[in-house]
């Protein structure tokens, strides 16, 4: 009764399951794994994914998200967020020689939905820059077309006309993380899959790739959820 979905990885030596960002069962195949030994390993694995499914917190709002770890990471740098009433629509206020933000909004009319489409756009200045900063510093040609978005359940994207696409969520990972993402989109533009090819691309840019998927994995799943169920 759980959503799953399957992927194949050159690197993976077994079938492995583990809970994606949208809190479905990836199953992880061997190139020569057959569908019926992940269809079998996903039955035996049952119990565990229920235990699994209800360690997982309730999700919180960005604003209470942002109020127990009141940190962005902007042009490659920590910023404090803190917060001040207004009665417009909310907006984000930046104070670049205090590394701050400040988000303004109405606390007596609260709305998740504003207050993400806010920090959205806040984002986007700065993800592009440290797009193009990157791009300088490991010599990587500029993709064609940059754009930041809502993506519910990736992080980033690199299209076949070579564009890539940036979740605004970005801001709220710790600096490496951020870095990775970008990377890791960067590197498609020359390898369009996940193969050894790719994985010795991306890793010729950061060494500690491996390790940084890994912990993307783990620290991830509950920020790119935020706002997803905003109204």
């Amino acid at each position: 009764m759980v959503p799953y979905v399957i992927r194949r990885s050159r690197r993976s030596r077994r079938v492995s399951v583990t809970l994606d960002s949208q809190n479905r069962a990836l199953l992880t195949l061997p190139q020569r794994a057959t569908l019926k030994a992940a269809h079998e390993f996903l039955g035996e694995c049952g119990d565990w994914l229920i235990d699994q499914l209800a360690k997982i917190p309730k999700t919180r709002s960005l604003l209470e998200y942002l109020r127990d770890k009141p940190f962005l990471t902007l042009d490659g740098r920590r910023n404090s967020v803190s917060f001040a009433a207004t009665n417009r629509c909310p907006f984000c206020e930046y104070k670049a020689e205090a590394n701050q933000m400040i988000l303004r909004y109405d606390p007596y009319a609260v709305n998740e939905l504003r207050i993400q489409e806010a920090l959205k756009n806040f984002s986007k200045p700065f993800i592009y820059r440290r797009l193009n900063t990157l791009c300088e510093y490991k010599c990587i040609d500029p993709p064609q077309r940059v754009t930041v978005r809502d993506q519910s359940s990736r992080w980033g994207s690199c299209s076949a006309a070579k564009g890539i696409s940036l979740n605004w969520r970005l801001i709220l990972l710790p600096i490496q993380l951020q870095d990775y993402v970008i990377l890791h989109e960067l590197a498609h533009l020359k390898e369009m899959n996940h193969s050894d090819s790719f994985w010795g691309l991306l890793l010729s840019y950061d060494r500690r790739s491996y390790q940084l998927d890994q912990k993307l994995d783990e620290v991830g799943k509950e920020i790119i959820s935020l706002g997803q169920n905003a109204a």
